[in-house]
C-alpha cells in the first residue's frame, strides 16, 4: 500500500509554525516555493534554474555528485549530476541536475569515459573522467529533478502547488504528468510509487514536456 505524505507536517506549514515565543516561523527550501525570474527561470531551493551552474548546486548542497552521460539509441543524450538523497528544508529528496552541454562536449565526455554500462531503460551510461567533471562544474543547469522520499497525494499537491494547467497520461499505466508552465514545473504523479518533480526554464519547457510524454518515466538509480 502506498504510504502517504505526513499530513501533520503539511498542516503545520499551512497554519504557520509557531515556537515557544508564539512568533511565526516560515520554513524555506520547500518544493512548492517556486517563482519565475524575469528571464523565465524557476527559482527554487535558492537556485536559479537555467542560470545556476553545477558549481552553484554543489555549493548549495555541500555535496559532490556522480557524473555521467546517458545516451539513448534515438541519439538523445543527457549530462546528469546525481547527488543522491539530500535534505532541503523539512524534507529529504534525491536530487539530479541535468546540465547544458554542446554536442562537442558530449562527444568528448563519452570518449573520455572511465566506465560504459547498459541500463534497463535501453540507454548507455558513460561515467565521466575526473578532468571532464571539472569542466562540467561551469556548465549551467538545464533541469533540476527532485525525487521526494515521501509520497504526495493528489489533494496535497493541489493544496500546495495549485491546480495544474494540464494533466496528461504517460506511456506507463498508473502514471500521469501534471504540468505547471507558469512555474517552470512538471510533476510525475504515481498511483503506486514516488512522485518526481521537474524544474526547467520557460525556454526549454515545451521540449521537456514533449520528452516526458514520449518516453517512459525516469528510472531511479
Amino acid at each position: 500500500m502506498k504510504h502517504t505524505l505526513i499530513l501533520s507536517s503539511l498542516l503545520a506549514l499551512t497554519l504557520g509554525m509557531t515556537g515557544c515565543d508564539s512568533s511565526p516561523q516560515h520554513p524555506e527550501d520547500l518544493p512548492w516555493q517556486v517563482t519565475l525570474s524575469a528571464e523565465g527561470n524557476p527559482q527554487v531551493f535558492h537556485l536559479d534554474i537555467g542560470k545556476a551552474t553545477l558549481k552553484d548546486v554543489i555549493e548549495r548542497l555541500h555535496s559532490f555528485p556522480e557524473m555521467a552521460v546517458f545516451a539513448h539509441e534515438s541519439g538523445k543524450r543527457t549530462l546528469e549530476a546525481y547527488f543522491g538523497t539530500q535534505r532541503l528544508g523539512l524534507f529529504e529528496a534525491k536530487i539530479i541536475a541535468e546540465l547544458q552541454a554542446t554536442p562537442a562536449q558530449f562527444d568528448s565526455f563519452q570518449t573520455n569515459n572511465t566506465k560504459r554500462e547498459g541500463m534497463a531503460s535501453g540507454q548507455w551510461k558513460y561515467t565521466m573522467a575526473e578532468a571532464d567533471v571539472k569542466i562540467a562544474n561551469d556548465l549551467r543547469v538545464q533541469r533540476l529533478i527532485y525525487m521526494p522520499v515521501i509520497n504526495y497525494e493528489p489533494e496535497i499537491v493541489v493544496a500546495r502547488f495549485g491546480e495544474p494547467a494540464e494533466r496528461a497520461a504517460s506511456l506507463q499505466a498508473g502514471i500521469d504528468y501534471w504540468f505547471y508552465p507558469g512555474k517552470g514545473l512538471a510533476i510525475l504523479m504515481n498511483t503506486d510509487g514516488k512522485e518526481i518533480l521537474y524544474y526547467t526554464n520557460q525556454h526549454d519547457y515545451a521540449a521537456m514536456k514533449q520528452g516526458l510524454l514520449e518516453t517512459k518515466p525516469y528510472n531511479d538509480k
